[in-house]
């Protein structure tokens, strides 16, 4: 049989976006007898250590739209701040091309000149 682990989730909200986080719930026994005793004495309690240890997945996400429906409806919540990939590549191309036609002008101009 497997050994029983305690697992949490953490769920953050920041910097607008949602982060999540998987921990993994670790309790360590003291390793003597002695240890133990004097722990225990000093907590009142049990003689194990208890600890959150980072075990992943671990992923951001970004919210783009909130609906009301499951995959549609009514829009809740709208990001305004981003800014889709595709947009970002076609503003890639648009610059990549505005050099190319600046460097065919100025070929253009120089064939003229001879």
């Amino acid at each position: 049989s497997k050994p029983f682990v305690d697992r949490v989730m953490g769920f953050y909200n920041a910097d607008g976006k949602i982060w999540v986080r998987n921990y993994q719930v670790v309790e360590q026994q003291a390793p003597t007898a002695k240890e133990a005793h004097e722990a225990k004495k000093r907590q009142e309690g049990n003689a194990t250590d208890t600890s959150l240890v980072e075990i992943g997945p671990r992923f951001v996400l970004t919210p783009i739209r909130i609906f009301r429906g499951s995959f549609g409806g009514q829009t809740l919540y709208q990001n305004a701040d981003f800014v889709s990939p595709n947009a970002v590549r076609s503003a890639n191309m648009k610059d990549k091309s505005i050099t190319y036609q600046e460097r065919k002008f100025k070929e253009q101009k120089r064939k003229t000149r001879k």
